[in-house]
């Protein structure tokens, strides 16, 4: 069969209703399987020679953060640069009813989300009454993140810069477990961030296709022109903020219960901020699988280049720095839009160099007037 045939056929299953199911099935199931596969060797190499099952927990917890950061900016376009700030709030109130009040983490989790959601409407308030907006958004944000962390290392509720040890099982559940909110071993962590990954791409994918979605694109195109439009802009602001934040605390409970001991220094980092947006970023923005094959990138590749860089310190943050400055020049819009720019890149050499068929670049400049359309 032909490119241009398979590319209609593809085309016709898009327009199915059940085409996106099917392809959340696929890929999902296929992330699902990335335990099973760490040990399957093609011509002497394997994935497990570089990864683990605990890095795959890694990428989850980020592609999830990733995927929840992106209901604010990536629907909006105001750039957070502080959701440390949710993910602390997740992890740190969630412990402290957990040592303290021997309150199940299911429950703490909730609760610390909800106390997240409020500080993200009080972090909104102030920003969107003032029509703060570009880099003043994102330094405001920041800002509130460095205000957490220095909260944090003062307040011994909070264990001050020591931070809080995760109780054992014993202490407040009958053992480990999915009501413990611990294991002992990895396996169980994963399909948990797995299945926190699945409800929060979902809610985002519901969001996006509904008609709140449609006004925060709106907001993200031209904020006025929506204004007079009469979309009410900083409700729905408050909004994506507030269910940014909720979502994001879900995860830092997750960090919180799966390591033994979270500190302000850890949490609060201002590379915490960085890793939380860096695979929307990388994978594509205002997109919904960007975060997740963002995250699936950016984090193994990090450990590969780990384990070959030997005693060069910090390689694969040099390495970050490099394809950030291509993705911004070259690619603005992610991993998501690769496919477009390699056929864009195809294009030119048909038309420079006769690589390729006149007729092809015709199909796809039809093809893409069809979607304008």
């Amino acid at each position: 069969m032909t490119e241009s045939g398979l590319r209609d056929r593809y085309s016709a299953f898009n327009e199915r209703w059940y085409s996106t199911l099917v392809k959340a099935v696929v890929g999902f199931g296929f992330i699902g399987s990335l335990p099973f596969l760490l040990e399957a060797s093609l011509l002497g190499f394997s994935l497990g020679d570089f990864l683990g099952v605990e890095i795959l927990i890694v990428t989850l917890m980020f592609a999830a953060m990733a995927q929840a950061w992106n209901m604010l900016t990536g629907f909006t376009g105001y750039f957070s640069f502080g959701h440390a700030t949710f993910f602390g709030v997740g992890a740190f109130v969630t412990q402290v009813l957990l040592i303290n009040y021997s309150l199940n983490p299911w429950i703490g989790m909730v609760i610390a989300a909800t106390i997240a959601a409020l500080v993200g409407l009080f972090i909104g308030f102030l920003t969107f009454r003032y029509e703060l907006t570009g880099h003043y958004f994102a330094l405001a944000t920041l800002g509130f993140a460095l205000l957490f962390w220095a909260l944090s290392r003062n307040m011994t509720e909070f264990g001050g810069s020591q931070g809080l040890y995760k109780p054992f099982a014993s202490a407040y559940a009958e053992g480990p477990g999915l009501v413990a909110f611990q294991w002992n071993e990895l396996l169980p962590y994963f399909y948990l961030i797995l299945a926190f990954l699945i409800l929060i791409t979902t809610v985002a994918w519901l969001i996006k296709n509904s008609a709140i979605g449609v006004y925060l694109f709106a907001i993200k195109e031209d904020e006025r022109a929506a204004q007079s439009l009469g979309i009410p802009t900083f409700r729905l602001k408050m909004f994506s903020i507030a269910t940014s934040a909720f979502f994001t605390a879900f995860i830092g409970t997750f960090y919180s219960m799966f390591y033994t001991t979270i500190t302000p220094r850890v949490i609060f980092q201002v590379n915490r901020n960085v890793e939380i947006l860096l695979p929307a970023v990388f994978g594509g923005a205002g997109t919904i699988v960007g975060p997740i094959i963002g995250a699936l990138a950016v984090f193994p590749l990090s450990e590969f280049i780990k384990s070959i860089s030997g005693e060069i310190a910090a390689l694969d943050r040099i390495v970050y720095g490099f394809a950030i400055i291509f993705i911004v020049l070259y690619s603005p819009g992610g991993m998501y839009y690769w496919p477009e720019r390699f056929r864009d890149f195809r294009n030119w050499l048909a038309r420079h160099y006769g690589i390729g068929t006149v007729k092809e670049v015709d199909d796809v400049a039809t093809e893409r007037e069809g979607q304008h359309e």
